[in-house]
């Protein structure tokens, strides 16, 4: 796909809408998401995204340091957090569960094609571990200098997607509880804390980069009631479509909202009607 590089550069607004698109030049189209429910899947799409994988980056959680090196991918361990070459490539990555994942794409200045990157992270990791937490961000942030320096102006746009509500205990101090070594927070956490600072952390890094708040495609999962209650996700590229398979939710959490709004949008998530 090509694009007319002389259409007029978009100027800034102090606090540009993602949700409207003023980040992005008129000619340009925003990330498009589509939503799957798993368990009623017919064989065409199960097919087609099986086609999808043969020449798509695959974004493993999963590599170790041999994977990671070979595909020239980024991570600071197995588990943490992986990140994709930018490149012209479609991406994929499966089994997204507390994960969240970014993906950011813009129009290449030399070739005028899309060029985009994927992410795919353990917020139990990025958010709390300071070493992983450290290679995150430097790796993250010396993506995007990549894919920003190579993009045309007006042409990036960015999502975050996954996540999922947390299962959480009652918590009771009793007996066995010990001051000063027992974590507190993890005590006193409650539904969607995880999901919520995970979204904030992200919203921070990219806006600063970006000069845009980026969209929270699809809000977090909460339907643990199928055999397979992951989201897996395939990023067209080429016509910024992001096409997401997860179990069926209530309307509410498919819902894209700012992720400067996420509290609002988990307080409404927490008052809605069970489905």
């Amino acid at each position: 796909m090509k694009f007319n590089f002389e259409s007029k550069t978009i100027e800034y607004k102090d606090n540009p809408n993602s949700l409207k698109s003023e980040h992005l030049n008129k000619s340009i189209k925003p990330i498009m998401g589509g939503i799957y429910d798993r368990e009623t899947l017919d064989d065409k799409t199960k097919e087609y995204f099986k086609d999808f994988e043969k020449n798509a980056d695959f974004v493993n959680f999963k590599y170790d340091a041999d994977d990671i090196s070979n595909n020239k991918m980024f991570n600071s361990g197995k588990l943490t957090y992986v990140i994709s070459q930018c490149n012209n490539k479609n991406k994929y990555s499966h089994e997204y569960l507390n994960c969240t994942g970014v993906i950011v794409v813009g129009v290449d200045k030399k070739t005028g094609e899309n060029i985009s990157l994927l992410s795919h992270q353990n917020p139990e990791a990025f958010l709390k571990d300071e070493t992983v937490k450290e290679n995150f961000i430097k790796d993250l942030n010396e993506n995007l200098d990549t894919l920003i320096s190579n993009c045309v102006p007006g042409t990036i746009d960015a999502v975050i997607l996954g996540g999922n509500e947390e299962e959480i205990s009652d918590p009771a101090f009793d007996e066995n509880f010990r001051f000063g070594i027992d974590d507190i927070e993890v005590l006193m956490r409650e539904k969607y804390d995880i999901y919520e600072d995970s979204i904030k952390r992200l919203n921070f890094l990219l806006s600063k980069k970006l000069n845009f708040t980026p969209t929270v495609i699809s809000g977090p999962n909460d339907n643990f009631k199928t055999k397979d209650h992951s989201l897996s996700i395939y990023f067209d590229n080429q016509n910024r479509r992001l096409y997401q398979v997860r179990p069926k939710q209530s309307s509410e959490n498919n819902e894209s909202f700012e992720a400067t709004q996420v509290e609002n949008q988990i307080g409404k998530i927490k008052n809605k009607k069970k489905y």
